[in-house]
């Protein structure tokens, strides 16, 4: 904005923006920035009133009139950022921000330590390179929405399963490439139309819930998987050597339907879900 801008409002006074006071203006930015403010710049220009439309040509020499600053806190379920990580999941924050926004954010969710990575520096990397970077860094700032999905891609071919949680539009393609989209009842409407999951209620905790869950039900099919192969390759490997050298089936097909019901089905599945 500064760029498209060569006079200032000046308490009231409309005077030229010289390197000093430019400097004056990006410091003042930079510290609404590190107390986590998003800050937009706003500007007018009088402009000829019999023009029928404008382009981008018109958009200088305006006057900065001043800053609006907006603050976004974390949600107070932002803790559920240290039980992910507990629980073996890795966290990493793919954002618009600049580093200073994002860093101030970051320190109050506990992850003010955390290495940073800005789109400029992403887009100069090669295929092979950004597979190698987002296994070291955590945060990604002032991404676009399509490094976003070549973050997602490149995290799937380091053979990671990648949940990509968003609300915007600018999420939508990387959550379609995700293995699983996450998504609010409060988010854009393509965003929920991407997402897998939509999150009923504002507790980030209940991806705990969910990802504990999820676990607990792999588990448990994986067991019956295995106990129901074990029983039937018992059962054929003595059957079919068995009918080899006997005049008469070994096993009868009522009794093998018995053995399934017994070791297979009801009492297996009984166990399993009180697990």
């Amino acid at each position: 904005m500064l760029k498209a801008c060569s006079h200032i409002n000046q308490h009231g006074e409309i005077v030229p923006i010289t390197p000093q006071i430019k400097k004056q203006v990006l410091k003042t930015v930079n510290e609404l920035n590190e107390d986590g403010l998003r800050v937009l710049a706003i500007a007018d220009k009088k402009v000829n009133n019999q023009l029928d439309d404008y382009s981008v040509e018109d958009e200088k020499e305006l006057i900065l009139q001043g800053y609006l600053a907006f603050l976004d806190p974390p949600k107070e379920t932002a803790a559920a950022i240290k039980v992910l990580e507990n629980n073996g999941v890795s966290v990493k924050i793919l954002t618009g921000d600049n580093k200073l926004v994002t860093r101030s954010v970051c320190k109050e969710v506990g992850l003010g330590s955390e290495k940073m990575i800005n789109g400029s520096a992403l887009a100069k990397l090669s295929e092979t390179e950004l597979e190698e970077t987002v296994n070291e860094y955590n945060i990604f700032t002032k991404v676009t929405p399509d490094q976003k999905t070549k973050i997602v891609k490149a995290l799937k071919k380091n053979e990671q399963t990648v949940g990509f949680m968003g609300d915007g539009n600018n999420d939508a393609r990387a959550m379609k490439v995700s293995d699983i989209g996450i998504s609010v009842d409060t988010a854009v409407d393509i965003a929920k139309e991407s997402a897998d999951v939509i999150l009923l209620q504002k507790d980030l905790m209940v991806l705990e819930k969910g990802i504990i869950s999820g676990r607990r039900v792999f588990s448990n099919t994986m067991k019956y998987v295995k106990m129901t192969v074990s029983s039937n390759f018992g059962n054929v490997f003595s059957v079919i050597p068995a009918s080899i050298f006997l005049l008469f089936l070994p096993v009868a097909p009522i009794q093998s339907l018995f053995l399934n019901l017994i070791y297979d089905t009801h009492l297996v599945c009984l166990f399993l879900g009180i697990m």
